[in-house]
Parts: C-alpha cells; structure tokens; sequence
C-alpha cells in the first residue's frame, strides 16, 4: 500500500516487464487485424454485383471413361507412333542409300 502511494504522489510508474508488452503488441495487432477484416467485411456488402455476361463456358468432363472409349484412344494413338516410325525408318533407309551406307 505504502508502494502505491508512493508512486501515485511522485507520478511515478510501474516498472514495464518483457513478456507484458509482448502482449500488449500482439493484442494491439489482433485488434487492428479484426478491425480491417470488419471493414472489409462491410465494404463489401457495397460492392457493385459481378457482372452477368456470357461467358464461353467449358463443359466439365466425367473422370470415368468407358473402356471402349479409352481403347479406342489408345488405339488412335499407337497407329499415330507406328505411322512416325514407319516415316522415320523410310527417311533413315532413303538417307543410307544416298550416303551408299548399306
């Protein structure tokens, strides 16, 4: 009690610890954090609407495909590799024989 009104008639203050100023900052930044979010959070709200125009929309592909339908890809596509191997092999034949190769 002494202690108190020794620093209340001297105007003195208490001694500032570490750890209560550390909290003192994090809860003025939580209060400032809060504070943006509310007014961003009322802001829009005023907000102009988004806009409604047509847009090219893309149709969503179902993940599952039919087996006859992937066979029928993985077919395309190996006649696809086996025609550039055929080209390639008639190039590297045509090649061989203008070098006199074989």
């Amino acid at each position: 009690m002494l202690k108190q009104l020794m620093y209340k008639w001297f105007g003195l203050t208490d001694p500032l610890c570490e750890t209560c100023e550390i909290l003192r900052e994090q809860l003025h930044k939580s209060d400032a954090e809060r504070r943006d979010l509310l007014l961003r959070l009322l802001d829009s709200g005023k907000a102009e609407p988004p806009s409604t125009t047509q847009e090219d929309h893309i149709p969503i592909t179902p993940q599952f495909t039919p087996w006859r339908v992937r066979q029928q890809m993985l077919e395309s596509e190996d006649r696809a590799k086996a025609k550039l191997m055929r080209d390639r092999s008639a190039e590297i034949d045509k090649l061989e024989k203008e070098v006199g190769i074989s």
